[in-house]
């Protein structure tokens, strides 16, 4: 490899898929993602290192709605 190019530990295999379409991402962009959703999730209650694996489903709403913030939906 050149001078250029690192090696690093990969832990996460991470994919993101927009409408559907998954999204190209290298090595580095994968765990980066990777470990800022873990390091998230570990900030919440009831939640420690994650087992296998994480699913997050983000879907846009049709309406902009006010909720209260402290509250579950």
């Amino acid at each position: 490899m050149s001078a250029h190019h690192r090696e690093f530990e990969k832990e996460f295999q991470t994919e993101i898929k927009v409408n559907g379409k998954k999204l190209p991402l290298n090595h580095f962009i994968q765990e980066t993602v990777g470990n800022m959703i873990v390091g998230l999730l570990k900030t919440l209650k009831d939640v420690d290192e994650p087992e296998n694996s994480i699913e997050i489903k983000i879907k846009k709403m049709k309406e902009t709605t006010t909720v209260d913030a402290h509250t579950y939906p």
